[in-house]
C-alpha cells in the first residue's frame, strides 16, 4: 500500500510531463461521468457469471473517475503509464479519499492478470467492495465538477 507521504505532488507531475494543464470541459466531464456510471451497471449485471469480467469493468468504471477528477482540475494525462499517472494524481487532488486509490491501485493490478496472466476469481466480497468504492468515487467526480462550467 502506498502512503499518502509518497505520493507526487502535481507540480511535480506537470514538470516530469505527466500531466498537463488543460482546460476543463464540462460535456467531456459529464460523457465520463457517465460512461462510469454505465460500466457500474455492466459490472453489476456480470457479476453472478463472470466475476474477473466485473472486477474489470469496476476497474475501468474507477479509473474512469480518477480520470475525471484530474480533467476537472484543469489537467489532463500525458503519461506513458497513463493509469498509474491519472490514480496517483486524482488521490493528490482528492486529499481524504487514499483509501479509496490503493484500492483502485489493486484493482488496476488485478485486471493486468486477469488480461495477460492467470489470476484467481474476485470473490463475491472483493467485488461488493469494490462496487461501493466505484460508488464513492462517482461521487467524488459529481463534487470536483461542482465548480466547472
Amino acid at each position: 500500500m502506498t502512503s499518502r507521504g509518497s505520493l507526487p505532488e502535481i507540480g511535480e507531475m506537470v514538470a516530469d510531463g505527466r500531466l498537463r494543464l488543460q482546460r476543463p470541459d464540462r460535456s467531456v466531464l459529464l460523457e465520463s461521468l457517465a460512461a462510469a456510471r454505465n460500466d457500474l451497471v455492466a459490472a453489476n449485471s456480470n457479476a453472478a457469471a463472470f466475476p474477473a469480467w466485473a472486477e474489470t469493468m469496476l476497474y475501468e468504471a474507477g479509473l474512469r473517475c480518477a480520470r475525471t477528477i484530474v480533467q476537472a482540475a484543469g489537467y489532463r494525462i500525458a503519461a506513458e503509464r497513463g493509469h498509474v499517472t491519472a490514480i496517483d494524481a486524482a488521490d493528490t487532488l482528492t486529499a481524504s479519499n487514499h483509501r479509496l486509490f490503493v484500492r483502485l491501485h489493486r484493482m488496476r493490478r488485478q485486471r493486468h492478470e486477469f488480461m495477460y496472466e492467470s489470476a484467481p476469481e474476485p470473490s463475491l466480497a472483493d467485488l461488493d467492495q469494490g462496487r461501493k468504492d466505484v460508488e464513492a468515487l462517482i461521487r467524488l467526480v459529481e463534487q470536483s465538477m461542482a465548480d466547472v462550467t
